[in-house]
């Protein structure tokens, strides 16, 4: 299945059954707040099939990536942005602390996958911004806030990223 595929058709729904799994374990995540990174253990992605599994990862880190990347750098446009997207929060436990973007997909593999979500992703996102207009973010300069952030290009999956972001003007 292709990234936008997968994207749109995909992500959301499978984001949402393990965001109902969590609830009904007695969890109450409100709108998608604050979601220790040790809940995406298998038993709590089991409904998302095999073929799907690397992509719902790559998806959950580069939405949670631009989450970031809005709340850190363009804080008078995150609370329109935030009403548009509502992207979770990953934390490392309940610690109020967040996950490099990166470290929701440590463990999985599969480089070229990454890469062909990272083009779409990056496509989407200067999209998302030619198509919402925000007060200082427009993708000229959060794209450069992305290049320029070293959590966002550091790994080799920040490699790619990088790369992602530099063939798109």
């Amino acid at each position: 299945m292709n990234p936008k595929e997968y994207y749109y058709n995909h992500f959301r729904p499978q984001f949402d059954e393990w965001i109902n799994k969590l609830s009904s374990q007695g969890f109450v995540l409100g709108i998608y707040r604050n979601i220790p990174i040790q809940f995406l253990r298998k038993e709590n992605l089991s409904h998302i099939s095999p073929k799907d599994n690397a992509l719902f990862y790559y998806a959950l880190s580069c939405t949670v990536l631009i989450d970031q990347v809005m709340y850190t750098y363009f804080k008078k446009d995150y609370s329109k942005f935030e009403q548009i997207t509502r992207y979770p929060k990953i934390e490392y436990g309940l610690s109020n602390t967040y996950v490099l973007p990166w470290d929701i997909s440590q463990g999985v593999v599969g480089l070229t996958a990454f890469k062909q979500f990272a083009e779409f992703f990056v496509a989407n996102i200067k999209q998302f911004f030619t198509d919402y207009k925000f007060e200082i973010a427009t993708w000229k300069t959060v794209k450069k806030a992305m290049l320029d952030d070293e959590h966002v290009v550091s790994s080799s999956k920040g490699d790619i990223f990088r790369k992602a972001l530099e063939k798109i003007e």
